[in-house]
């Protein structure tokens, strides 16, 4: 059996989640060629996005507005399945949009609720809604790392080939 590394990350912006909000404005700007980068890195299998509203439910960034006024900001959230940790951060640290994308929002996150980013090892071909990943980042938030959930200050070393 052949494993597949899954990270799913969220954050929340601060303040009112609006069209007028500067970070609301930045975020859906970057998000078009980011994905487009995205789609297009070989190391990147899968990748899914979604905003998880405070009653539990699921958007889409298509569906995203009108948003309830009176509720807190959603979980901005990303799941990918990758080829390995190392393509992973080759993406996120060294590709094209990625990294200037999230330089110019990280001052707007809100990070009260600890970290915002958890990974797992998946065999091959195991599919994963946006859920699940939040489950698992709400793990690693209440026991630390794991083989379960793991950061990326604590990776866990991809399962033996069985």
């Amino acid at each position: 059996m052949d494993f597949r590394l899954v990270h799913f990350n969220c954050v929340r912006p601060l303040g009112a989640f609006a069209l007028d909000n500067p970070y609301v404005m930045t975020f859906l700007s970057v998000l078009p060629r980011i994905f487009a980068d995205a789609d297009s890195f070989e190391g990147l299998h899968f990748h899914n996005h979604g905003l998880r509203c405070p009653d539990g439910s699921w958007r889409s960034y298509n569906d995203a507005f009108p948003y309830p006024e009176g509720w807190r900001a959603p979980e901005v959230s990303t799941m990918a399945v990758w080829r390995s940790l190392e393509d992973l951060k080759a993406f996120t640290y060294n590709g094209r949009t990625h990294p200037p994308g999230m330089r110019r929002l990280g001052q707007e996150i809100d990070r009260s609720d600890g970290p915002g980013f958890v990974m797992w090892w998946a065999p091959r071909g195991e599919r994963f809604a946006l859920e699940d990943g939040f489950q698992r980042l709400q793990h690693l938030r209440q026991n630390g790392s794991s083989d379960y959930a793991f950061s990326l200050d604590q990776p866990t070393a991809r399962p033996a080939v069985a």
